[in-house]
């Protein structure tokens, strides 16, 4: 993990403890590239989260605080295992 990406863990990790503080905590959750990361710059009015075209861009859970009792969860993209495909045929 290079400096840069060290420090981002770390500023997230502090984020989520100072999020945990008595906070109310809404996440968004569906599936890939249907505009949680969108949403959330939305609701706080910021581009506080990265967002791409692309599937698959948001890789761990981003927790931010929004006011003095509510903080918003952002998620990667959910895909559900299929049962009418075969295991093998479902891994990339």
């Amino acid at each position: 993990v290079d400096d840069a990406a060290a420090a981002a863990l770390q500023a997230e990790a502090e984020e989520a403890a100072r999020a945990k503080d008595g906070r109310v905590m809404i996440g968004l959750v569906g599936h890939p590239n249907v505009g949680k990361s969108s949403m959330v710059n939305y609701i706080l009015g910021r581009k506080a989260v990265s967002v791409k075209a692309t599937p698959g861009h948001t890789k761990t859970l981003q927790t931010l605080i929004l006011d003095d009792h509510t903080c918003l969860c952002d998620s990667p993209g959910l895909v559900f295992p299929r049962i009418d495909v075969s295991l093998a045929e479902q891994i990339v």
